[in-house]
């Protein structure tokens, strides 16, 4: 099995996904499906009790994709306003990079610091999501994004929080949603660089705020 990096060169018998930033518990990851047409869409890979699973909504481009191909990547990505992006619009082919792995082009966002492709398994549907094992077949970081992983950061994790908000908002109608949301956005223009702050910007007029 190979790991990749730019050049693509260098190997490693076994994948150990802490090296690639999933961790136990929930990583939130934008995740890459779709073979021909790429799509990108925020997702949180789960590693719980030595199982990797994801649980994604019904009715999304990456859910019908990962019915139809049963392969997925994710992407560890900081990008604040990518990530805001991806949550509501289609992200340009431009964007993603094709690893090659087992025959297969998989679809990988050039801006990830590191991404990880898996096999999807035991693929259950429950009545508003689709629920899949993850068997991980390649990992690889783009080095010249690996040079400026950043601090932990209150702001990024606030666009992160008022994000998912905002897709339940957009899903209920859920007036409470907004209150949480302005609570976020308080805390990403206090804590947050200039990419936070257009991440929000951009996340109040998907919602017409």
């Amino acid at each position: 099995m190979k790991k990749f990096d730019e050049s693509g060169d260098s190997c490693k018998p076994d994948i150990d996904l802490s090296e690639y930033g999933i961790l136990e518990g929930i990583s939130e990851t934008i995740v890459s499906t779709g073979l021909d047409t790429p799509n990108a869409a925020p997702i949180g890979i789960i590693r719980k009790n030595q199982k990797i699973f994801v649980r994604i909504f019904k009715g999304s481009h990456t859910g019908e994709n990962l019915v139809r191909e049963g392969v997925l990547v994710a992407n560890v990505v900081y990008d604040p306003l990518l990530l805001v992006r991806s949550t509501f619009f289609d992200i340009e082919s431009s964007e993603f990079d094709f690893v090659d792995i087992g025959g297969k082009k998989f679809p990988v966002l050039k801006s990830a610091i590191s991404w990880v492709a898996f096999r999807c398994t035991n693929i259950k549907n429950t009545e508003q999501t689709v629920v899949s094992d993850l068997i991980p077949l390649g990992a690889g970081f783009f080095e010249a994004n690996r040079r400026a992983i950043p601090a932990p950061n209150r702001g990024f994790n606030a666009v992160l929080e008022a994000a998912v908000h905002a897709t339940r908002y957009k899903l209920t109608g859920d007036k409470k949603y907004l209150e949480w949301i302005m609570h976020y956005e308080s805390l990403a223009s206090r804590c947050g660089g200039e990419g936070e702050k257009k991440a929000m910007k951009l996340l109040y007029e998907v919602l017409g705020l």
